[in-house]
This record gives structure tokens, sequence and C-alpha cells, in this order.
């Protein structure tokens, strides 16, 4: 999810960090992988063999799967949302379970539930109401069912063996809300991007077993993988999109429409399918009184679905290799940018899966829907405006490439938010220099800038500190900011090509299982071949930030010597801009490896033969938290 860090208005406390932290990160190890930290939870799944320290699944690895049958719908007059559905839980764990987690994320806005996010008081609710629970043919009591903050939690019936399946039956309903926009919301009065609606089986994994975080606002998500099929009614003259792939709208569509749809799914040009004289005309689908929208998905981790009865819509394709992708933009006619988001998104799919991520963007279709801030769900986003076209190439290209981590790679935000965020803010910085009209533009430097204006703050802690225990600017800060300047310097010491072998590696070996961030590390390490502890405590598991100072000058007989000293523990690239008398400029850059062994090296030296008048470090290239020591200037 992009939120901006400056604009945004923070309304949560910071939860400071004790001695005791600092402790346990500096003096712990673990078996295999010496000087790295593992908690003890993570220790036992290797010794179980459900992850292995080749940065593979284990031989043990297991991943149970939720299918989901739901029927919904929607009225947009007084905002109530029922439904029912079919969930049917497989249990692929070698454990007996006895109970269930079903996440209720709308009870976020329940009356006395804790959040992390500002919310109107008007939307205050009393939270999802259970109609009805059947688990197996039987109806659960209703003082059966615990409610823990945006968790319900019941015990089974029948406990469930290993390898064994069940059913559960569920009617609910809840009133959605009208003024508070926390990743979903209501918009121009009519249309709504509706995210977090359905009752949802919590993952159980080798880890912890049963996830329990209760949804607060602010941490993000840890799904199950599975097939959806889902039926959403709402009134007529509105139009629905999703995470999956619409199964009857040539019965509800207005011929015009649905035949413009049609060619936009074959056509590389963008197709006005719904433009602002259909929208006057209001005579959007084919009958009057209401429709049932029929949408299908084969696993995924979630499904999101939006309406509205006003937006524009356009749409195109593009082919990737066998595969063609169906890409839409549906907007409001007042929005500045939202005209050129289907062929930004067209054009970002085209480069994630050609260069970023040499990996073909995995799923069918993709929907850019313009709402607010920035939120990525499987096959859709939700974008507001941004203030220029290049914060719009980064809202779009940032959030799209959210369709590799955390969906398509299945990872745990709550824990690791970093390996989705961080990875999410630095792998398409090269997509928004690529499509930005703007010549002095570079996207990371950006990144570089938040960066040194945080580090060594109260607010820098260990990236694997996790993301559970992070609030306001840390959370933000060390997802977004330090995690994606973290990769930027792992790919200066691997250099491109083995960073992008390591990255398809890993997305290979992930791809639909939940990695974590030790999989991440130990992937890079046996696709490399190298020994990156050196790199990872520091960058990850401990307090500091890079400082490197330009030290001394000195001029030996006909060359000058330029030191530069590593003031601070973490390793970074140096790029030096070197002045000459004559008043040519020569660029002089070595990557981080030169840190490596940190134990001996604290300078590095750089010879030239030409008289030196100025050097300095180039912080848009190099993440440095001290700009008064990267400066030296020549006495005449």
């Amino acid at each position: 999810m992009f939120l901006n860090l400056f604009n945004r208005n923070i309304m949560v406390r910071y939860y400071s960090f004790s001695i005791f932290l600092f402790l346990i990160f500096h003096f712990s190890g673990i078996v295999g992988q010496e000087n790295l930290y593992m908690p003890k939870e993570i220790k036992r799944a290797y010794e179980k063999g459900t992850r292995s320290f080749d940065g593979k699944p284990g031989k043990n690895y297991f991943q149970n799967r939720t299918d989901y049958s739901i029927q919904a719908e929607f009225d947009p007059d007084t905002r109530l949302l029922q439904g029912k559905e079919k969930i049917t839980y497989t249990n692929n764990s070698p454990d007996t379970l006895k109970s269930v987690v079903i996440r209720l994320y709308p009870d976020i806005l329940k009356k006395g539930n804790r959040r992390n996010q500002f919310i109107d008081p008007n939307d205050v609710t009393d939270g999802v109401e259970i109609v009805k629970l059947i688990v197996k043919g039987v109806e659960l009591e209703p003082e059966k069912l615990n409610r823990v903050g945006t968790n319900l939690i019941f015990r089974l019936p029948e406990p469930l063996p290993p390898d064994g399946a069940t059913n559960f039956l569920i009617e609910w309903k809840y009133t959605f809300q009208a003024n508070t926009n926390i990743r979903e919301g209501r918009y121009h009065e009519t249309t709504y991007f509706i995210a977090y609606w359905y009752p949802k089986v919590a993952v159980y994994d080798d880890i912890e077993g049963w996830n329990r975080h209760i949804y607060n606002g602010e941490q993000e998500f840890y799904n199950e993988y599975g097939d959806f099929d889902v039926k959403i009614t709402v009134p007529e003259n509105y139009l629905v999109w999703s995470s999956g792939i619409m199964q009857n709208g040539e019965d509800i569509l207005n011929k015009k429409i649905w035949d413009r749809l049609e060619n936009s799914k074959l056509s590389s040009d963008i197709i006005h399918v719904v433009d602002s004289k259909d929208i006057a005309k209001g005579k959007l689908t084919k009958k009057d009184g209401s429709n049932t929208w029929h949408f299908k998905a084969e696993n995924l981790p979630d499904f999101a679905f939006a309406l509205s009865n006003n937006y524009l819509w356009d749409a195109t394709s593009l082919q990737l290799g066998n595969k063609r992708v169906h890409v839409n933009a549906v907007y409001h006619e007042s929005s500045n940018d939202f005209h050129e988001v289907a062929e930004i998104s067209k054009e970002t799919i085209r480069l994630l899966s050609d260069s970023v991520m040499q990996t073909e963007f995995p799923y069918p279709q993709m929907t850019a829907f313009n709402g607010h801030f920035g939120m990525e769900f499987p096959m859709m986003v939700n974008d507001g405006d941004a203030e220029n076209r290049n914060g719009t190439l980064f809202v779009t290209a940032h959030e799209i490439t959210h369709s590799y981590f955390p969906f398509y790679v299945g990872t745990n935000e709550q824990k690791y938010a970093w390996m989705d965020e961080g990875l999410v803010t630095f792998l398409p910085k090269v997509i928004e220099d690529a499509l930005s009209d703007d010549e002095g533009y570079h996207a990371f430097s950006q990144s570089l800038r938040t960066y040194a204006y945080y580090a060594g703050s109260k607010y820098d802690v260990p990236i694997m500190v996790p993301s559970s225990q992070l609030t306001g600017p840390t959370y933000m800060y060390i997802s977004y900011s330090r995690a994606a300047v973290a990769f930027y310097v792992l790919q200066n010491i691997l250099g491109y090509e083995l960073f992008q072998k390591c990255l398809v590696e890993f997305i290979d070996r992930w791809r639909g299982k939940h990695p974590t961030g030790y999989d991440f590390f130990y992937t890079f390490e046996n696709v490399s071949k190298q020994n990156l502890n050196w790199f990872w405590e520091p960058w990850f598991f401990e307090f500091g930030y890079p400082d490197l100072a330009i030290n001394s000058i000195e001029q030996n007989e006909d060359q000058f010597s330029v030191e530069v000293e590593r003031i601070g523990r973490f390793p970074a690239p140096v790029n030096l801009i070197i002045t000459y008398q004559d008043g040519s400029e020569e660029s002089v850059q070595r990557n981080a490896n030169i840190w490596k062994d940190a134990g001996l090296i604290k300078y590095v030296k750089f010879i030239t033969k030409k008289k030196v008048k100025k050097v300095e470090i180039n912080t848009l290239t190099v993440p440095d938290t001290n700009p008064k020591n990267n400066i030296f200037i020549v006495d005449e």
C-alpha cells in the first residue's frame, strides 16, 4: 500500500523500544546460519523440516486451502451488505485442528474495538452480524462464537484431522461505512470500493499455527489461497468490477458497452468502454430492477470488488507469451490523471514481465480504480489522484507491482511488511523513470532522501522487528524507505544480473506459498553462492545507519589521494563527484563490497593524477545520513 509519509495525518502513538529489544537482536544465534538471530518459533520450523536452510520450502512444508462460494447483495442507498457463503476448508497440516479462526475485518468499526486509524464517529457500528454459522451440518449457537477484536473463533463440532476437509456455511450482514476510508470506502456519493467484506478463514501455518493478529487498520494482511465463485447483486445501472473474471457480462451490460469491452480484450489501443455520454444516458445495463454479477477466480489470496453508476471505463490489453492480459481503468470524470492510467498500467505490466521481475505477470486481468491513496488487491488497485504525473506513475507502478508481492508470493505483511512494501518501493523505480516525461526525474532519489531524513532517529529500528510491533512513522519508514534502500544496496553488492537471478528464483520457489524473511535471505545466499551475513546483520537486524565522509585529500608528488571514511556501521556504495581545477568533472564509483571485511576496512582511497578542486559524495545515488561531511574543497 502507498501512503505519503509527509502528507499523511498520523494520529497514532509511537511504540518505544527498550534496551531489552537491543539485547535480543545482538546476542542470539541460529542453527545452520551463524550470527543471524532467529526467533524460536521459526527455528522450530527448520527443525521440523517445513523450511530449509537453502531457502527452499522444506520436505515437510504444508499449506492449507480455503475455497469460497459467495452470494452477496449490496444496497448503495442504505449501504447494507449481506451475504451467505460456503467455505471448503482443507487441512493439509500434520495437526488435528479443534478450532477455527475467522476474520471479520469490518469489525474494525465495531464500537469498543481497538484501532490505529481515525474513523468518523458516525461510522461506528455494532460490527458484523453473524446470522447463521453451520459447520458440517451442525448450526453453532451464538454463545459458542468467541469474538476477539476482528476475529471470530469457534470450536469445531468434530476435530479436523490431517488431510481432512470440512465445510462452513455462514450468513452475515453489516452496514458499510459512509465516511471512513481505510483502504476502501465510498466516493462521489454512489461509488464504492469494498475490500474487507466477507468472513474469511485465517492462515494456519507451520510457524505459529492459527494467525490471530487483530486488524487495527495499520498493518496489512496475511491470507490463504483458494478459488472464488462470487455473485454480487446490485441495482440497475451499477457497474461492478472485481478480483474475478466476469462470467455473465453479456447478459447484464448494454450491448454497445459489452461490444466495446470485448473489443478491448483483443486491442492494444485504449477503448472507452463507458464514456460521459453513456453516463448521461443512464442506460448502462439492460434491464430494470437489479442485476446479479457473476465472477470467478482461481488460486487467489483475497477478493475485492467495486461498483459505480457514474464512473468512466477505459480498457486495453497486452500480449504476454501465450496469455493476453486485460487492463481496465475506472474513474470519475473529474479526475486529473486517470485518463492516462489504463495506458500506464499496461506499460507497467509489460515492463514488470519483461525486465523488472523477469517473470510473466501472474494474472489475466488488472483493474485500476479511482479511489484514494493507494492500495493493492488481487487483480485490482484502489488509487487516488496524485499531485502530478510522476506521482501517478509512482502509485500506479507501486500498487500493480504488489501483484507479485504479497499476492503471487504470499508474504506475511503483518510480520514482514518490508518483504512486499520494500521490494515494491524499490523495484518499479525503473518503470517510473522509463515512463516519466520529466528528464530531471530520478525516482529512487526520493527514497534516499526520506531514508537519510529518518535514519538514526527515534523512528529507526531494525527491519526484522515484526511489523505488528510497529506503528505510525516507524511502521511507514521501516517498511518502505529503509527496506527499499536495503534492497538497493543488496543489488549494488550483487550486481544487477545476479540480483535478478536471485529474485526470479525466490519468486519461482515461493509462488503460491508463504515465505518468511529467512527464506528470502537463504535463497539469495543459495543462488549467489555468497555468505551475505555481513550485509544482512547491519541492514536488517541492527540499529545503525550508513555515513560516509570525505576524510582528506592529499597531494603526493604528481598525484592526488582522496580518502573516504566509513563512519556509520552500515555498508553502502561509494559514488564520488570529483571536480578538477580545469573545471572538468568525473564520477568515481565503488560498490558496497569494499566494506565486506568490516573489521579491517574503515577507509578507501581513490588516486588521480589530475589536480583536484572539490570532492563530494553523490547523495542522489548513495544512502548517507550526515551531509556535513560529504564535501571536501581543496584550499588554493
